[in-house]
């Protein structure tokens, strides 16, 4: 078939990927350049984990985290860094509840760390009392960059035409192939009547040495980090909620002094930096829905959109991209994934 997809990052590139790999003709539209930073697969590292607060993005994940070791297995650039998550929080938390209670019921190896028994896995990190840290061996970091790099790669060596900077509407979509995809961040509005909210949140990078694992901080500002990467002398903290609403056509992609200052007082009161100076900081887009779901369903008769969104989509992107191309070859369907359909009043 002749299919076309709409958007290039880490979705809508793996989905070429595994549409060529079927022997499709795919042609891949990017209304921006390779590799920009106006949406939400940019950058050099994003977290990969087995764990989720949600039992059913854990059960998802069985087959959507071993995929990222596939791709490194078949690319020669430096992808997939596995040094394992710690996630921490107040013991009786509902985040935290609950995400023991699905990586028991789902048979996905743990640690539950109390005081300085955390220190085992992550010497820096300071909790409270009446918190618990639960560490994951199967996580870690990917560096997006590469990511993306390696995926267009399979891809072109399948087959698969990409066409950066160049728009594409769905009139044309409808008329010119068999079949579409589209994955197209925050910009899937264009394509569908999607009730998503977009927002620009900051990330930003701190000199000094932080050892372990990525982790990620069960309360209201759900920070998360990362350890110092390879060859830098900093490492990075985000800050995923409290974004700020923006239209994805402004080029505003500038960080909040708010959520710079957020992540600077993290780093002092878990791992002990005082007044650690930030070397880089960036604003970045989420795309949420009103549940933090994902999203995926039909457009039209010939075309299948999917919202891997609400600031943990990346990690899934191999496998919604497979996920794109198995509805393109009626191997599965939307309806299946009844947590993904757009709820009605």
């Amino acid at each position: 078939m002749k299919v076309a997809v709409v958007g290039a990052g880490i979705a809508g590139s793996s989905a070429a990927r595994f549409l060529a790999e079927r022997k499709h003709d795919v042609t891949v539209f990017e209304q921006f350049p390779f590799q920009h930073d106006r949406g939400s697969s940019h950058g050099r590292s994003r977290i990969v984990r087995r764990a989720y607060p949600d039992a059913l993005y854990t059960m998802y994940m069985q087959d959507a985290y071993p995929m990222w070791s596939e791709l490194q297995r078949k690319s020669s650039l430096p992808i997939l860094h596995e040094c394992g998550l710690v996630y921490f929080g107040p013991t009786d938390s509902e985040e935290m509840v609950s995400l023991i209670a699905g990586l028991d019921e789902l048979n996905v190896p743990f640690q539950s760390l109390r005081g300085n028994d955390v220190h085992r896995v992550m010497p820096q990190l300071s909790i409270t009392p009446n918190e618990v840290a639960v560490f994951t061996p199967e996580a870690g970091w990917v560096q997006a960059e590469n990511a993306l790099k390696a995926t267009l790669e399979l891809s072109v060596a399948a087959g698969a035409n990409f066409v950066f900077g160049r728009k594409v509407s769905r009139d044309e979509l409808e008329r010119d192939y068999d079949a579409f995809v589209v994955c197209a961040g925050a910009w899937i509005r264009d394509f569908i009547d999607l009730p998503v909210q977009v927002t620009k949140h900051t990330f930003a990078y701190f000199e000094g040495v932080l050892e372990g694992p990525v982790w990620i901080e069960a309360s209201d500002d759900n920070a998360y980090g990362f350890p110092t990467e390879p060859d830098t002398k900093a490492f990075k903290i985000g800050i995923h909620r409290g974004g700020i609403p923006i239209d994805p056509n402004s080029d505003d992609r500038v960080p909040t002094p708010e959520a710079i200052a957020l992540a600077m007082e993290t780093a002092r009161r878990r791992f002990g930096f005082d007044d650690a100076r930030v070397v880089e900081s960036k604003g970045c887009l989420y795309t949420s829905t009103s549940t933090d779901d994902f999203r995926l369903g039909h457009i039209g008769e010939k075309g299948f959109y999917a919202s891997a969104c609400s600031g943990h989509g990346f990690k899934f992107g191999p496998w919604i991209g497979k996920l794109m191309a198995d509805f393109v070859d009626g191997k599965d369907k939307p309806e299946r994934y009844s947590r993904f359909k757009e709820p009605t009043s």
